[in-house]
């Protein structure tokens, strides 16, 4: 695996792909203190280098050498490389420039094929060369998978980053006043639009209460946004919260918002849906792949209208809940994905 280990994203392959391969981690940054408790040691390389989140820097490929000789050295079957623009890029020149041997995977977590082709002519390149000197692609969502198939004709496999179970949840422990949020306070998240899709329900429900998690560059904007419309008093800022305190609240709250402006499947979707929670969506086609609109969940267009389709409580905690049971269980997607890779390419 070559990627940034320090992320949950590279723990959670890591967890379930130890379960069919010898697993070695080559990481620019850090190591999730998890990912330690799964895999020994002497299989993990960390660089710890200095990059930037943005983009353009170049501490990755002056490192290019390096990453060569440290993957000729462990002479994997497999590369699987994490982020497509960046470590899938390194990884796709050392197979193709370099002629190391082994099959490539690059799996696209979201931005790195809905936003990052889109900011630059070279970007767009960089994705279609990395896409198109891979084996196989796997993707989190069908409509990502459709973008990245309009970039290369390499294979795509999709499954959702979902999740380790079904957890136990009762229509009986929800508050029919509470909703929660726990995307980003930053410009791509809309929690703005979240608080005053909220508003119209507050002002007809003087009970309702809401819940904002996690942290971001516009959370004093977004306090002030709810002093301004009188609401502080039912909206509380939590900051970052731990898995374990997510839960309870994703298994107390009865509504979820999430209207981000651009996203492919996301996790915390899938584990509202789990607790039986009716989502709030924003109209992107990733988030279409999971709600009908007025039948589990909304799709949101205007303030007003969407208080038009929201469905009634039980069938949607039932229907939420069987399908994350049947197409987001992260343990049997790896399975399949596992099995098609070792049958194509003759991995044992």
């Amino acid at each position: 695996m070559f990627g940034n280990a320090e992320s949950v994203h590279m723990l959670k392959w890591a967890k379930e792909l130890v379960k069919h391969f010898d697993v070695y981690i080559l990481s620019p940054l850090g190591v999730h203190s998890d990912i330690l408790k799964i895999i020994p040691e002497s299989n993990i390389v960390t660089l710890n280098l200095k990059l930037n989140p943005d983009g353009g820097n170049v501490a990755l490929l002056k490192k290019l050498f390096l990453f060569k000789r440290l993957i000729k050295q462990i002479n994997p079957a497999v590369v699987n490389a994490h982020y497509i623009t960046s470590h899938g890029f390194i990884a796709a020149l050392i197979r193709s420039i370099f002629g190391v041997k082994f099959t490539l995977v690059q799996s696209a977590w979201g931005t790195d094929i809905l936003v990052t082709p889109n900011r630059s002519f070279l970007y767009k390149l960089i994705t279609k060369y990395s896409l198109n000197k891979a084996n196989v692609v796997t993707s989190d969502s069908e409509y990502m998978s459709d973008v990245i198939l309009k970039l290369s004709k390499t294979k795509c496999i999709t499954f959702p980053f979902g999740l380790d179970y079904l957890p136990e949840a009762k229509i009986e422990d929800k508050d029919i006043n509470l909703c929660f949020s726990n995307r980003a306070l930053t410009e791509n998240y809309n929690i703005d639009n979240v608080i005053y899709a909220f508003a119209a329900m507050a002002f007809k429900n003087e009970n309702l209460k809401l819940i904002i998690a996690n942290d971001g560059s516009m959370r004093n904007e977004l306090i002030e946004i709810t002093k301004n419309i009188g609401l502080s008093d039912r909206i509380e800022f939590k900051g970052f919260l731990s898995a374990s305190q997510q839960n309870e609240i994703y298994k107390r709250s009865t509504y979820y918002f999430s209207l981000p402006t651009s996203d492919s499947t996301s996790v915390s979707l899938l584990e509202a849906m789990a607790y039986g929670c009716i989502p709030i969506l924003s109209d992107l086609p990733a988030n279409r792949e999971w709600v009908v609109n007025g039948k589990n969940g909304v799709i949101f267009t205007t303030k007003e209208d969407f208080l038009n389709h929201i469905p009634e409580k039980l069938a949607a905690f039932n229907e939420n809940r069987k399908i994350i049971s049947k197409r987001a269980i992260f343990s049997d997607s790896i399975l399949n994905y596992v099995n098609n890779l070792k049958q194509s390419f003759n991995i044992l």
